[in-house]
């Protein structure tokens, strides 16, 4: 373990410490309330305006530009001397009506890019390549609903499978540097869930 990757465990337990908080108060006109149904900006904007009282909101900076082309990053963190770019995406297999959402899948395990779109995995290579190298994190935001039918789907499950793909179709690694658990969450499929990191390794 390293500062970068304590940093990641930090991140990852400050943004799930407020989910539940956020949650409470968040109201969709089109969706059932919480906050699983929003977008992915939309979450990361009202987590990140919710930390206001702790201190690693200070460090966070969004839509940092990578160090060699004109395309960001969502997150950029600066703390304590160590300095980490952070690719993040939402980790939701489900619609709010409870169906499975057939292209969940691909937004998170395709290796393949797509010019408007991207998954998980390419976003973590073309944050490996920006410059950053190795100094980089990655960090989904998880939503399941409590007793949920299919064990592969399941916070562990995912944390794992994108380390085995990331292997399998790059030349670099990531490592899981936590998992951190919320519940309680108000909307009747979005009810709980975790914030994963992962960490860009040689």
């Amino acid at each position: 373990m390293n500062d970068k990757s304590d940093l990641l465990i930090q991140l990852a337990n400050s943004f799930a410490s407020i989910i539940p908080d956020v949650d409470a108060d968040a109201e969709h006109d089109r969706w059932k309330p919480g906050i699983g149904p929003f977008e992915e900006e939309n979450q990361i904007e009202m987590v990140l305006e919710a930390l206001e009282d702790q201190p690693l909101q200070e460090a966070i900076e969004t839509e940092m530009s990578y160090l060699e082309d004109s395309r960001r990053c969502d997150l950029f963190l600066d703390h304590d001397g160590v300095q980490l770019p952070v690719e993040a995406k939402l980790l939701r297999f489900r619609y709010d009506n409870g169906n499975i959402d057939p292209n969940s899948f691909a937004r998170i395990f395709t290796p393949f890019p797509e010019r408007s779109s991207s998954s998980l995995l390419t976003d973590t290579k073309k944050l490996y390549e920006s410059g950053f190298g190795s100094n980089g994190g990655v960090l989904g935001l998880y939503y399941e609903k409590v007793d949920e039918p299919y064990e592969q789907m399941t916070a562990e499950a995912v944390a794992e499978k994108f380390c085995m793909d990331v292997d399998h179709w790059y030349d670099f690694h990531v490592e899981t540097r936590n998992i951190a658990y919320f519940d309680g969450l108000q909307h009747p499929v979005h009810q709980q869930g975790a914030v994963i990191t992962w960490e860009i390794v040689e």
